[in-house]
């Protein structure tokens, strides 16, 4: 019987990773090189084969044969896949096909119009599209059977467990300590000034840069490719693919190089999960804040580390030694450290990135709570980056039409970012106290930071849950003052309070 049931769960799972395959391969070429003509007939197609893919999926009778192996099977890593799947398939198979496919057709139709509109900084155009993904996922809920409010019904959905009660005592933290510390920064006379990282910066030369930067980071280019895009992201293909994308900025050197660095860190992870997960639940199921962990560990524990750029600079310097060759290692070093309120997102500073964060959090909050009318949110984004970054955006593309993130239903996942960088925090703690971090860094050694990371963290892919993770990696379940010691301790030293 067990073994009947197996054989029927593991060709269910082939299928589901033929049509996810093919999913992500379309979605990839479109963020990246497909021509913009194609949209309309592609979607067409992606929509179709959602749908496909979404009948195979919600199969009945599958569903309840994988129901019945989770009942019967003694086998611990069968058991918690199952439990991680079908917690995953709660809001799918309830959807009748016909909802699932036209919410799936608005978020391709969204995000394909987020491209053009920010392009343009016309935030008009976006909106209706906007509204339909936020009432198609208001919709898609109603199907749902659930204790929990809309809200916290998606925040566990991106990362188990977690709540409006949580992520609130979480971001109460952050407002309390971090928004009056931020504060007190601003209002110094003597500010770091990192203009000549602003300088123009040929893009060619940047490119090449960053591929010697993924080599000395040990990436293998037989299991993994970086492309470009608007929005940097990562797909994860199978343990021995994974494709991540960036972007780069004429007059903004560094911003190329952190969104190679955080990709790589999502990449790394996928890629040094035990490989027998390939597929499962256990593999596709990690939550997303400790996805965000690894990413935002390698951007900024790494990417920011002192001997990180002690073998990196030189190399940077000979790529740009117009722009570089004067500046001292010790003046580089505070300028890709520097803080100050900024408008984007992707390119905040450690310091002050929760707040971006923040202001994202108590928005989805009052959509999902439906306290705001739809056609005000531009105008409250911009009302609490006054609040809390004292800064209101001049434009969509700096504002509200930034992140293609709500154009693609994902609701919920913002809030994970930050709490992804707290677990970083914590990770790094730790490693730090078991490894010579600094001098595997100066030695192009980075392959042991990395077997750290396989040992304590990737491996074990989902079937260990992020408390469990962390308290195998650190010694210690989650605490979110671990990240704010970090950063006040940092940038006091850096500020000199």
């Amino acid at each position: 019987m067990v073994e009947t049931l197996r054989k029927a769960f593991q060709e269910y799972k082939d299928i589901q990773k033929a049509y996810t395959l093919a999913l992500s391969t379309m979605y990839y070429d479109i963020a990246t090189i497909a021509p913009k003509k194609g949209i309309a007939k592609r979607n067409e197609a992606m929509a179709y084969l959602s749908g496909e893919a979404f009948s195979k999926a919600t199969d009945k009778e599958a569903l309840a044969m994988i129901e019945e192996l989770g009942k019967i099977t003694n086998d611990t890593e069968e058991k918690r896949e199952i439990t991680l799947f079908l917690k995953g398939m709660e809001y799918d198979r309830v959807l009748p096909k016909d909802v699932y496919v036209a919410m799936q057709k608005s978020i391709n139709d969204s995000e394909a119009a987020w491209h053009i509109a920010k392009d343009q900084d016309d935030y008009a155009s976006f909106a209706p599209y906007l509204k339909d993904v936020i009432l198609k996922q208001k919709e898609a809920l109603t199907y749902v059977q659930k204790e929990s409010t809309d809200y916290d019904y998606l925040l566990d959905r991106y990362e188990d467990g977690m709540s409006v009660k949580q992520y609130d005592a979480f971001f109460n933290s952050i407002k309390e300590q971090l928004v009056p510390f931020i504060k007190k920064i601003n209002e110094q006379k003597e500010q770091i000034d990192d203009s000549v990282l602003h300088q123009s910066f040929d893009i060619d030369q940047q490119a090449k840069y960053n591929a010697q930067l993924l080599d000395y980071l040990g990436i293998d280019r037989e299991k993994c490719v970086m492309g470009l895009t608007e929005h940097p992201f990562t797909d994860f293909f199978s343990e021995n693919e994974a494709r991540i994308t960036t972007h780069y900025y004429e007059h903004d050197v560094m911003s190329g190089i952190f969104s190679t660095m955080h990709e790589y860190g999502h990449a790394l992870y996928s890629l040094q999960v035990k490989p027998e997960y390939d597929g499962t639940a256990l593999k596709d199921n990690i939550g997303y804040a400790m996805h965000e962990s690894q990413s935002r560990f390698m951007e900024n524990h790494i990417g920011r580390h002192p001997a990180f750029w002690q073998v990196q600079y030189p190399i940077l310097q000979s790529y740009f030694p117009k722009q570089l060759s004067h500046v001292s290692f010790e003046d580089f070093m505070r300028m890709i450290n520097i803080t100050r309120p900024s408008f984007i997102r992707t390119e905040a500073d450690e310091l002050t990135y929760p707040l971006h964060i923040l202001i994202r959090y108590e928005l989805e909050k009052e959509i999902f709570n439906g306290s705001i009318p739809l056609d005000q949110l531009e105008t409250m984004w911009n009302d609490k980056y006054e609040q809390y970054l004292g800064l209101r955006p001049r434009n969509h593309r700096e504002g509200i039409l930034q992140d293609m993130h709500w154009g693609g239903g994902n609701f919920g996942y913002f809030p994970t970012y930050a709490l992804g960088s707290a677990y970083a925090a914590q990770f790094y703690s730790s490693m730090e106290k078991q490894l010579p971090v600094a001098d595997y860094l100066r030695n192009n050694q980075f392959d042991k930071i990395a077997a750290w990371l396989k040992d304590n963290i990737h491996y074990v892919g989902a079937y260990q849950n992020a408390n469990e993770v962390l308290k195998q990696a650190t010694g210690d379940t989650f605490h979110a003052q671990y990240y704010i010691d970090y950063l006040m301790n940092k940038y006091r030293t850096l500020y000199q309070l």
